[in-house]
């Protein structure tokens, strides 16, 4: 019914679809991951935090009781899908492809102090339970995957290593680099880790 005259309706609030909802406590959870541990990240908790009530979780999770599971793989997923849409798409010089999917890793939406730190739970997670050990082999798979497929639009030159070998020790460079840059982004600043990606591809591939 319209309002009367000289009165401004009330706007209705909407309520967030199950996708955004979702969203909103994976977001929930890595916050608390990265401040509390996984000991502090109970659902409680992060329901708490996300503002909604601790039964909406079966709603918008398969098994609440392993939520920390489920956000483990909807952040690779989300991951994956970033980092490809961002370095395959386009046309460019060799290398360009590579270096947009580094600019993409050291992101604000990867690198942020928040997902570095959750990511380290998990890490931490995947050493001593089977279900994160099979997600991280899983992860580390499609990534590699990934670089392969990246690495392959590059000339093709003669390589003094193997191409897994080389994908294995860019991937240990990646992540050694993203860790330095959650320790200090002051010492080793975005520009520079990008730039050191960039440079361990030439050396190891060749551009």
């Amino acid at each position: 019914m319209a309002s009367p005259p000289g009165e401004e309706a009330t706007p209705r609030r909407r309520r967030a679809s199950p996708v955004v909802r979702r969203a909103d406590l994976v977001a929930a959870t890595v916050n608390c991951l990265a401040r509390l541990g996984a000991k502090g990240a109970t659902g409680r908790e992060i329901c708490r935090q996300a503002g909604v009530s601790h039964g909406l979780l079966r709603h918008y999770f398969r098994n609440p009781d392993n939520l920390l599971l489920e956000t483990y793989e909807q952040l690779c997923e989300d991951m994956l899908t970033q980092l490809e849409a961002a370095a395959m798409p386009g046309e460019g010089a060799p290398g360009e492809a590579l270096h947009r999917y580094f600019v993409a890793v050291f992101s604000d939406d990867w690198a942020g102090p928040d997902i570095i730190g959750a990511w380290m739970v998990f890490w931490q997670l995947a050493r001593s339970r089977d279900d994160f050990a099979a997600v991280s082999t899983r992860f580390n798979f499609r990534q590699r995957d990934l670089l392969e497929r990246l690495v392959a639009q590059l000339p093709q030159e003669e390589r003094k290593l193997p191409l897994a070998d080389g994908i294995a020790l860019l991937s240990a460079v990646l992540d050694g680099l993203w860790i330095e840059f959650y320790l200090s982004d002051q010492r080793t600043p975005r520009e520079r880790c990008v730039a050191l990606c960039d440079a361990a591809a030439q050396r190891l591939f060749g551009s």
